[in-house]
């Protein structure tokens, strides 16, 4: 094998690893940006009685929201 035969095989290789590379970083972003979309809308459509909040001096309050629209908080535990 001359070198003109060897850097061709040598090119034709890296030209096939960096089209499989292509294609796997497309393969990866296409699950990852399907799996963020399923997870919004699994997080969107949650719905919660009660959220929890931590006050920035450590007093856990309880947030609610009554048939008014009114959002009322509470020490948890009260």
């Amino acid at each position: 094998m001359n070198v003109w035969n060897w850097i061709d095989n040598l090119a034709r290789g890296l030209k096939k690893v960096a089209t499989e590379s292509q294609q796997n970083y497309q393969q990866i972003h296409a699950y990852v940006d399907g799996h963020d979309k399923e997870t919004l809308t699994q997080v969107g459509d949650l719905v919660h009685d009660t959220i929890k909040m931590r006050s920035p001096g450590g007093t856990i309050y309880e947030i609610t929201v009554d048939d008014t629209g009114k959002i009322n908080a509470k020490k948890a535990g009260e």
